[in-house]
């Protein structure tokens, strides 16, 4: 026979049992139907893109340089991401406009501080490269450049040059004028950057080397708008020939007013002139100029028009080369800076369009190169050597 208190004891755990019963149901119960279990999802793992940096003249007297390298750079890094990255990481590019001045050390200081990227591709131009440059060396970011100025490499061990050095241009030049076209009496007339002060001194040094005379030596300013009283100096040296390596701006000036003075000589400008902002101007027809000699077939051109809808310039090629190293470096040994740069050290790259083999000697400089001479002949440039 149970007792009172059993009674009571059975009653309070009945109680108990109810009430978690009805607290239950109202946590699960939906109001407008059965309960519902939302499925747990899982988010994917995104990986971080690979970043290289660009400095490149994208707007400026040298705009198109810098817009014809942006086509095989964007043709390259199409390329890389539609075959699925680097070890399954998408490249990315991060682009910085150096205007082909000083504005380069903005440009790579951005890059390297802010962008943090795992390397550079560029500058084009010696005067965006001689004050930025050094920024990346002291960052330790290993960069392929095609500015051509001789001291460049020498900034450091994480400089790379996939074209020939102004110290060989200017060696050239001389050569050309005093052995082929004869010429004993030259006015060379530069513009004052890094650039065109290397590539004058070279110069100055192989011509008279070789029995020539320097009879009117004189640098301009970048942004020189007037050259009628330097030239005016320039005539009345009586030179044979004329060395004008200075920007594609500069040049259209200065030759529109050599025409205004009556100065009709044989002009020979560095690879500068190879932009549409000089070869476009009436006044720039029969003037020869030198530029790397570099592969851009028929094939590349169409596969970059295709692609960005741009014409492949000679510094196209490249910006595309430039990016595929780096691809096939960062994909063997990773975004490591010192792995990168003790790879492209030791490059020995066969699969590029510009040359048949592109690796470097101990300053960083091209093991091969060739250079050509071109002739301004209706708006374009035309091979003569």
């Amino acid at each position: 026979m149970f007792t009172f208190m059993d009674k009571i004891t059975k009653w309070v755990i009945g109680a108990v049992i109810a009430v978690l019963i009805v607290w239950g149901y109202s946590m699960f119960k939906d109001q407008s139907g059965p309960v519902v279990v939302e499925p747990v999802s899982v988010k994917p793992v995104v990986m971080e893109p690979i970043k290289i940096g660009a400095t490149l003249p994208l707007t400026g007297e040298a705009a198109s340089y810098g817009e014809g390298t942006k086509a095989g750079i964007d043709l390259a890094l199409k390329e890389v991401n539609d075959a699925g990255g680097i070890n399954g990481r998408k490249l990315e590019i991060v682009y910085e406009d150096d205007k082909c001045s000083k504005d380069g050390v903005t440009a790579i200081q951005k890059l390297v501080t802010i962008d943090k990227v795992d390397a550079i591709i560029g500058p084009v131009c010696s005067a965006a490269g001689g004050p930025g440059l050094p920024i990346a060396q002291a960052a330790k970011v290993p960069v392929i450049f095609w500015a051509s100025a001789p001291h460049l490499t020498k900034i450091g061990d994480y400089m790379f040059r996939t074209y020939p050095s102004d110290a060989f241009q200017g060696e050239f030049a001389a050569g050309y004028l005093f052995n082929n076209l004869k010429k004993q009496k030259v006015a060379i007339l530069y513009v004052k950057n890094d650039w065109g002060q290397g590539i004058r001194d070279v110069f100055v040094s192989e011509f008279e080397k070789l029995g020539g005379k320097i009879v009117f030596d004189d640098g301009v300013l970048q942004d020189t708008k007037d050259f009628k009283t330097v030239l005016t100096k320039l005539k009345q040296s009586d030179p044979d020939s004329i060395y004008l390596p200075v920007y594609p701006a500069g040049g259209a000036i200065a030759v529109k007013q050599m025409k205004d003075l009556a100065i009709s000589l044989p002009i020979l400008g560095g690879d500068a002139f190879d932009a549409e902002e000089f070869l476009k101007i009436p006044q720039a027809e029969g003037v020869m100029y030198l530029i790397g000699k570099l592969n851009n077939p028929d094939e590349f051109k169409a596969r970059v028009k295709v692609a960005t809808g741009k014409d492949s310039i000679a510094f196209t090629p490249l910006g595309y080369d430039g990016i595929k190293i780096l691809a096939q470096i960062i994909k063997e040994v990773g975004t490591d800076k010192q792995a990168i740069r003790d790879s492209l050290a030791k490059l020995r790259y066969t699969e590029g369009i510009t040359m048949p083999m592109i690796d470097f000697d101990e300053n960083g400089d091209l093991k091969t190169i060739q250079l050509e001479v071109r002739v301004v002949k209706d708006g374009n440039g035309v091979v003569i050597q």
